[in-house]
């Protein structure tokens, strides 16, 4: 390599962190003053609406956790002139069957069905699951709400009034976390508080398309073209290529007021290491470069150990303390985030918060090198998946 050329890359590689410090800066502002200004504030027109389209509610749900019923309940207890309820389970003998069953019984003042089986054809289990649901739906508005999702009236009702704007095709919650008790519990409320609201909301900012399909409400006459939601069923990101499709033709992206509120009782840290694989391994299949350079990266250890060469290679600092101040302050500026996130006082100590920093923040090694390992092998539930090209089953 000529000589030039390999000065500038050694140059680029000893300035690069303190690029990449400017973006995450950028990120966290963003993130903080959409937080502290959007996140938890109802507008008024959805305080003082008129607006009452019908919706249908899809609720894909497989197994029974211990929380699934107050979940499920919170649906039917949802104050809203019309709306139906539309469960979707793959499996007749599924006990959440019973649960289904027993809370219909509960509530029959309350337009439910329930939909066993799927639709042939489709790979994605999910889709696969909520397709005949879709198909019979009576409204023009659905909302998907996965089974961790607890809900209210006043979520239902900022979403519709944010997707009832002219160009709103997609408006989605925020994943995040119920208060439960636990240290997986407080490393998930510090990764989804923290990691992800920092990027999910500043690249929303940004006009980035960026959301999950853990609850989201669309308008069914954007996807007429392609029969509905069946069509994203031979992807298994489906949530991935269903904004992509929404966000190619020109329509609008819209975040809840109101993050998600998973609430699981049944949670571990090998199962929380899992979930993360699997997500990263779906990210790496869909935005290689992306996913695979830039978020590495950008995580404070892979970033930290970086900065602290630079700092030592350009200005001569001690590495170790570079690092440990790196940390610090990155650990602030999370807390910061997550406590803007909850709106209300954390379910456990600072203390706790840094143990649980500190594992989700180790951890992220961790799942990087286990995803590269076999990245187009998708562990979902009891099935493996092999990819063929990017997340196309």
């Amino acid at each position: 390599m000529d000589q030039t050329i390999w000065f500038c890359v050694v140059q680029f590689l000893k300035f690069g962190p303190w690029l990449l410090y400017f973006h995450i800066l950028v990120f966290y502002v963003l993130s903080l003053l959409y937080g502290r200004f959007w996140l938890h504030v109802v507008s008024n027109s959805a305080k003082h609406t008129k607006y009452f389209p019908g919706i249908t509610i899809l609720k894909p749900l497989m197994g029974v956790d211990t929380l699934l019923e107050q979940n499920l309940e919170s649906h039917f207890n949802l104050q809203y002139p019309k709306f139906e309820i539309l469960f979707c389970v793959a499996d007749d003998h599924d006990p959440v069957i019973d649960l289904i069953r027993k809370l219909q019984k509960r509530h029959p003042n309350v337009d439910s069905r329930l939909f066993v089986g799927g639709r042939s054809g489709i790979l994605n289990p999910l889709v696969c699951s909520m397709a005949p649901a879709y198909e019979a739906s009576k409204y023009g508005i659905v909302w998907v709400s996965t089974s961790r999702i607890q809900v209210n009236t006043d979520i239902m009702m900022d979403m519709v009034t944010k997707l009832s704007k002219p160009k709103a095709a997609l408006v989605h919650q925020m994943p995040f976390t119920t208060d439960q008790k636990g240290l997986a519990a407080a490393v998930e409320k510090v990764y989804f508080g923290a990691t992800v609201c920092k990027y999910y909301l500043s690249l929303h900012v940004l006009g980035i398309s960026c959301f999950t399909g853990m609850s989201y409400m669309l308008k069914k006459k954007h996807l007429e073209d392609v029969e509905g939601m069946a069509y994203f069923g031979k992807f298994l990101a489906e949530d991935f290529y269903l904004a992509k499709y929404l966000h190619d033709r020109g329509f609008q992206f819209h975040v809840a007021a109101f993050p998600a509120q998973q609430n699981v009782a049944s949670t571990s840290i090998i199962n929380f290491k899992n979930r993360m694989v699997r997500w990263l391994r779906l990210r790496l299949n869909a935005v290689p470069l992306l996913s695979g350079v830039f978020e590495l990266v950008t995580e404070s250890v892979p970033l930290g150990i970086y900065a602290a060469w630079s700092a030592y290679t350009v200005f001569g600092l001690n590495p170790f303390l570079w690092f440990c101040g790196h940390w610090t302050v990155w650990l602030i500026l999370d807390y910061i985030q997550l406590k803007v996130v909850q709106n209300g006082p954390l379910p456990f100590s600072f203390s706790t918060y840094i143990v649980a920093w500190l594992i989700r923040e180790l951890l992220y090694p961790v799942v990087y090198i286990e995803a590269i390992c076999n990245a187009r092998q998708i562990k979902w539930g009891q099935r493996t998946y092999y990819l063929s090209d990017f997340v196309n089953l």
